[in-house]
């Protein structure tokens, strides 16, 4: 009784505190949420939208659990799951963040998966698409597909490396670890009305969390000195803007673990996109870091491997905004707040 008041008393709090941050610095509000916007618009609803629907069509068909008896006995040796998971894998390493967790979440709402397979899918199953990594990141940012490739090859590697440790740990998970399973397929015509439905509804509430946390970010810039760590701190918030902020004057490895990590506000996207299901908060959020970290030291390998030096410089539109006031630690405090709404949410 009294953690959940006192979780009450949180969110009453930082919703408090949000609300006042959004009428005190309204101007800086309005303008993250333009630039948010105009990130949905440009880069993310074409790159994420045709995937989302594509993944739910995969799973409402039936065409990932037939594909995946083909590879039942790879994906039982690497992630002990399930082998309806192995496309999975490939969609949210091909789709983009919230993709793998849609793609999750209709497995074991269709029937297809027990819970207990889908929630630790979805501790590893998080991962930025081609379009985004190659073409934005790459060629946009650093002016180099190749560069884009890199960090797409380190992903990879760090979300395989992720789920055969999960497994090493929690060992194999039976398919009759619930009873419930009960495999429900839909004909072409239906699947693809109901997948198109679903990702126009997944999209709308991706594109609010990005404006809505592009804009926390444009008050976050008021508070914050002009210093690298305050550059840091804010692209934990959001990997879209993140990597924008991280292209001039940091190292790529740091990119790459924003890349890995996915930000807070991919976090919050994820566990929407998984509905019933209720992954591990903590557990969720430590396979960020160590995904992360992954990311940024198989890309340091592979920039060492072919002796590329990123020049820092940027082909993309990107406006930089003034800080003032406040210090590193309040701009640890703010991004310890937006951490605490992680653990708001009760288990299903």
């Amino acid at each position: 009784m009294t953690l959940h008041r006192g979780k009450t008393a949180l969110t009453a709090v930082l919703t408090l505190a949000l609300c006042a941050a959004a009428l005190v610095f309204s101007p800086k509000c309005k303008d993250g949420a333009a630039k948010g916007l105009e990130l949905c618009l440009r880069v993310l609803t074409p790159s994420l939208f045709p995937m989302m629907a594509l993944s739910g069509l995969t799973v409402r068909t039936g065409l990932c659990r037939r594909i995946g008896r083909l590879l039942e006995k790879p994906t039982r040796v690497l992630f002990g799951l399930s082998g309806a998971f192995a496309p999975v894998v490939l969609l949210s390493l091909v789709g983009g963040y919230p993709v793998g967790a849609r793609a999750i979440a209709d497995l074991y709402i269709g029937g297809q998966v027990s819970r207990k397979q889908a929630e630790r899918a979805a501790l590893f199953c998080v991962g930025s698409g081609p379009a985004f990594l190659i073409s934005f990141v790459g060629s946009a940012l650093y002016g180099s597909e190749e560069i884009g490739l890199i960090l797409l090859c380190s992903q990879v590697l760090a979300v395989i490396l992720s789920g055969i440790a999960l497994r090493i740990i929690g060992g194999k998970i039976s398919d009759n670890s619930e009873k419930e399973l009960r495999i429900v397929t839909q004909p072409f015509s239906a699947a693809l009305v109901e997948a198109t439905r679903d990702a126009s509804a997944g999209m709308a509430a991706i594109c609010g969390l990005v404006v809505l946390f592009a804009a926390f970010t444009g008050i976050c810039e008021e508070l914050l000195p002009a210093c690298d760590e305050s550059e840091i701190l804010l692209s934990l918030l959001d990997v879209s803007t993140g990597v924008c902020r991280l292209q001039s004057g940091f190292p790529l490895t740091m990119t790459a673990f924003a890349v890995g990590f996915g930000g807070l506000c991919v976090h919050f996207q994820i566990f929407a996109a998984l509905r019933e299901l209720a992954a591990h908060k903590l557990l969720f959020f430590a396979v960020r870091f160590v995904q992360g970290g992954l990311t940024a030291l198989f890309t340091h390998l592979g920039m060492m491997l072919f002796g590329r030096e990123v020049a820092v410089f940027s082909t993309a539109d990107v406006t930089q905004a003034g800080f003032y006031g406040g210090s590193v630690l309040s701009g640890a405090a703010l991004l310890t707040v937006a951490v605490g709404f992680l653990f708001t949410f009760k288990k299903q």
